[in-house]
């Protein structure tokens, strides 16, 4: 039963990541290509993916 729980939550954590993930690709998407844009990639991975590291 425990193995049961454990399957659960990992595959929580995977969904979770995988929508920060996605959330990440399309921030950077909408980001333009210019020197801007650098800025731009740098506040979606900030946003989207600072959590998921930490």
């Amino acid at each position: 039963m425990c193995e049961h729980m454990s399957s659960s939550k990992d595959h929580s954590n995977f969904v979770d990541e995988t929508d920060a993930i996605d959330s990440y690709f399309e921030c950077i998407t909408a980001c333009s290509l210019g020197d801007e844009g650098t800025e731009c990639v740098t506040q979606c991975l900030e946003v989207h993916l600072k959590s998921t590291i930490d």
